[in-house]
Order: structure tokens, then C-alpha cells, then sequence
């Protein structure tokens, strides 16, 4: 099986509404990051498509593949450093939770790779950014580009067009919470009919496939 699915979470029996959602939400920034370099690697695991690292007040030793396909990785979360870490500094936090989980799992998981990424997201100021897509259309001399920034905050999609060296339109066009069930259906692909720039939906009805509409000179 190919991994394709990092998740972190706290157990909600352990901690509760308050927390788990919350940090659920948080998490998944860094866990996305994840997800988009392992899916370059085209890991092929021992059973699992998904990886958990489940927050334990508990954690057993033990990792597991349960009948879903999932690695399940038990993880220490402190309750009451999470409530008093500000949010610029949660995602050093995960890190190190993330990095527990790891050093339990031997050779079951590519270590080298998914800690090389742990770096540059570390490095790069915990910015997970990438363009989603990016056309030329030629008739209008333009380069439109959806660019996506998942933070620990929110995602937001952004439309750029430009044409040769200038900016032409350059402005966020969606802003929902940080996780992909909020967004990952609401954009798909950029097309040009006549002049107006238009970003689809992945819905195929009419009007719900059309997001967002830009006249453009």
C-alpha cells in the first residue's frame, strides 16, 4: 500500500471536546505539509495507507495497522502545555510530539524523510504554501495561478494573473478554517472564457461548479 494520510490528534476520551477540536484543526497545517512531500516519495508501507499519532494521557509502547489501515502511533500530549503555548509557537509543539511518535516505529515508516520535512517546515518559519494550479492562456497573454496557504490558522486560496511582468490581479478569494474537508472541494481548475477569468469547483452541477468569476481588460 502507498502512504498518502498523516493525521494528529488527541484522544477524545483523554481530553475532550474543548481540546481535541481545536488542536485537530491546528495539527492539520503541519500534517498536510507532511502529506505533500510523502506523496512525491510513493512510500509503499507494510498494510497501511495512513499514519495517526493519537495523543494519549497513557500512550502505549506499542504501534499497530488496525482494520482500517492505519498506523496507530500513541503520543504523550500535555494538556496544560498546550493550553499556555501560543499559537505561533504550537507548531514547534507538534513537531516534538510528532518526533516522539516516530522514534517508535524502527523502519515501518521512512524516518529520514518524514524528519527532513519536519526540518524545512521548521525552517521555512511553518509556511505551507504551494501552487494548486497554473495556466497560460495564450489569445490573453496572461498566467493565472491558484495559490494555497494552509496555516495553523486558517487556509487561504489566491488567485494571481499576470501578464508578462505585471500584476494584474493579485487578491485572496477564499478563506476557510485549516482543514482540507472546509476547502478541498470548493477549487479545482482555472479556464478563460472570452474576458473573464474562471475558477471551478470540483462540483459538477451548475451554478456550484463555478467559485469565483474576474472580467479582466
Amino acid at each position: 500500500m502507498i502512504l498518502k494520510h498523516i493525521y494528529l490528534f488527541p484522544e477524545l476520551d483523554d481530553y475532550g471536546k474543548e481540546i481535541t477540536y481545536s488542536f485537530k484543526e491546528q495539527s492539520r497545517s503541519i500534517c498536510n505539509f507532511l502529506e505533500r512531500k510523502i506523496k512525491d516519495l510513493k512510500y509503499s508501507s507494510e498494510g497501511f495507507r495512513a499514519v495517526c499519532f493519537v495523543g494519549k494521557k497513557h500512550p502505549s509502547k506499542d504501534v499497530f495497522v488496525n482494520s482500517s489501515n492505519v498506523l496507530n502511533i500513541d503520543v504523550y500530549i500535555d494538556e496544560n502545555r498546550y493550553k499556555i503555548t501560543s499559537i505561533d509557537y504550537l507548531n514547534s509543539y507538534f513537531i516534538e510530539i510528532i518526533k516522539s511518535g516516530l522514534s517508535k516505529c524502527g523502519d515501518i515508516l521512512p524516518i529520514t524523510e518524514i524528519t527532513s520535512a519536519l526540518h524545512e517546515f521548521e525552517n521555512s518559519g511553518y509556511v505551507n504554501e504551494w501552487v494548486h494550479k497554473k495556466r497560460f492562456f495564450k489569445k490573453q497573454n496572461i498566467t493565472c495561478s491558484l495559490v494555497c496557504n494552509h496555516s495553523i490558522e486558517d487556509f487561504q486560496l489566491s488567485l494571481k494573473i499576470m501578464r508578462a511582468d505585471d500584476i494584474i490581479f493579485n487578491e485572496v478569494i477564499l478563506i476557510t478554517p485549516p482543514d482540507e474537508l472546509s476547502y478541498h472541494y470548493k477549487f479545482k481548475d482555472i479556464l478563460i472564457n472570452n474576458s473573464e477569468v474562471i475558477v471551478t469547483t470540483k462540483l459538477h452541477s451548475e451554478p456550484d461548479n463555478i467559485f469565483f468569476r474576474l472580467k479582466i481588460n
